[in-house]
């Protein structure tokens, strides 16, 4: 059942993205030579000209957007993932078809036109797959065809992941409930984390229930207790995997220098290292911030006005942060709590109903309004608009101590918001986890990196609630 399902989900698609290609390439053609909107200097070419070659076209672009896995059976891709795998895909054929019209002789194709096409592939593809992918939910839950989960380990890791799965559609899973490892604490207990007994209990548990998969959740485990997991799995054709150690991964990307014969290893440096790829970044910073500020300038004059006639004190907070290379900085903040509120206290973690935010501060904090004078920031080159989130002069001598390479989110500047963000890690949650998350940016830079975390974080902060922002 569940493989039919698969292929009716695929071939759905298929026919969307092919109704798609071919709307999007007729609609370009009006538009560029029929709507008057773009002057036609040679006069309107015959339309049957660029339909000749549709057929083909069409099938090209579904084996290339086949070569993304964008037709996987288990595509569990997020909106955003899709929508960045549609862009290369569509970039690759946009490559294609140039090349083409400088090879083929005959007739000339408007290379506007073309362009045109690939900018409009890109958004009748993205709308349609998000249409069918809300009607492919619907009909999932409606149906409840979904995979039983077994969740290994009842830790921090877990609970998020836990979290994350029953709040995103794309993961048709049905949680069956948890197991708890010994040295895995149980931080909290949630209603949404059944714990149904114990890792000892495992091969108990896999022949009474109808368990489709299982996911482990602490790597640490040792090797033959992971293998004989694997195993008491496998003989029950259920489908394991494992949360990877992405510390671990991170630290083995290394770079080895020969001198004189002599192997110097050492960990491998940010792409950001690069002088190239920082003008590229400040370039973008400047061009972004200053376009945000300009049309978000009517909004902060009204929160700022809120906040003064509702409460004592200014309208903005500035607060000391640690950003690039350990410098401090004072970054900008719409103040979400009482006036002098660390009077007597010093500098003290958020907490959740924190009595110290005032009404205002509340709802700011939620929908993460308070950090957006940190365009500021971005434009005076203190802040990035993507990057590891500046902590507080005393908790990085703290962590820094505490956290394995917890200052190597320190060699690029601080971001408005992160990698770590967009995956939920903000606020009062696992310092270790940020770190993993921050250090894999740093490592791992490109501006499409940067575009897809921009994207999702302003995905989140219009259709999601932050459950830590305290």
């Amino acid at each position: 059942m569940k493989r039919k399902n698969h292929f009716a989900a695929i071939l759905a698609l298929t026919i969307s993205d092919l109704l798609m290609v071919n709307f999007a390439f007729l609609f370009s053609y009006w538009f560029r030579f029929n709507s008057g909107i773009i002057p036609t200097i040679y006069g309107t070419p015959n339309i049957a000209e660029y339909i000749k070659p549709l057929p083909i076209i069409s099938v090209l672009l579904l084996f290339i957007m086949r070569s993304f896995n964008l037709y996987a059976p288990k595509r569990r891709l997020s909106i955003i993932d899709e929508f960045f795998s549609i862009i290369k895909a569509m970039m690759v054929g946009l490559v294609v078809l140039m090349a083409a019209t400088f090879v083929y002789r005959e007739f000339s194709y408007s290379r506007v036109m073309i362009t045109i096409c690939w900018a409009n592939l890109i958004i009748f593809i993205s709308l349609a797959r998000f249409a069918i992918n809300r009607i492919r939910f619907m009909l999932r839950a409606a149906n409840k065809d979904f995979s039983n989960l077994l969740i290994l380990g009842t830790g921090a890791t877990a609970q998020r992941l836990i979290r994350h799965i029953s709040d995103d559609p794309h993961w048709n899973y049905r949680i069956v409930g948890a197991l708890s490892i010994s040295g895995d604490s149980v931080q909290e207990k949630r209603e949404e984390m059944p714990i149904i007994g114990t890792l000892d209990e495992l091969s108990t548990i896999l022949s009474r229930r109808e368990i489709d998969e299982v996911i482990l959740t602490v790597p640490s485990l040792p090797r033959d207790k992971i293998m004989s997991i694997i195993l008491e799995c496998e003989k029950r054709i259920i489908h394991f995997r494992l949360i990877a150690d992405l510390l671990g991964m991170i630290t083995s990307q290394v770079d080895m220098e020969n001198v004189d014969g002599i192997p110097l290893l050492g960990l491998k440096e940010s792409t950001l290292a690069l002088s190239s790829n920082r003008f590229i970044k400040r370039v973008s910073d400047i061009i972004a911030s200053s376009i945000g500020l300009l049309l978000l300038s009517p909004f902060f004059l009204l929160i700022a006005l809120v906040i003064k006639i509702s409460s004592q004190g200014p309208a903005f907070y500035l607060q000391k942060r640690v950003g690039e290379d350990g410098r401090r900085f004072a970054i900008i903040k719409f103040r979400t709590m009482i006036y002098k509120a660390e009077k007597g206290t010093g500098a003290v973690w958020a907490k959740k109903d924190d009595p110290r935010r005032t009404r205002i501060g509340a709802f700011l904090r939620e929908h993460n309004f308070d950090e957006l004078p940190q365009l500021i920031n971005v434009f005076k080159g203190e802040m990035s608009l993507v990057g590891p989130r500046p902590e507080r002069p005393k908790f990085v001598g703290k962590f820094k101590e505490d956290i394995p390479r917890y200052m190597a989110r320190h060699k690029i500047k601080s971001g408005l918001t992160g990698w770590a963000q967009v995956n939920g890690l903000r606020g009062d949650t696992s310092i270790e986890e940020r770190t993993k998350y921050d250090i894999y940016y740093v490592e791992n830079w490109s501006l499409m990196f940067d575009i897809k975390i921009i994207l999702m974080s302003i995905f989140q902060t219009l259709f999601s609630r932050s459950e830590h922002a305290y």
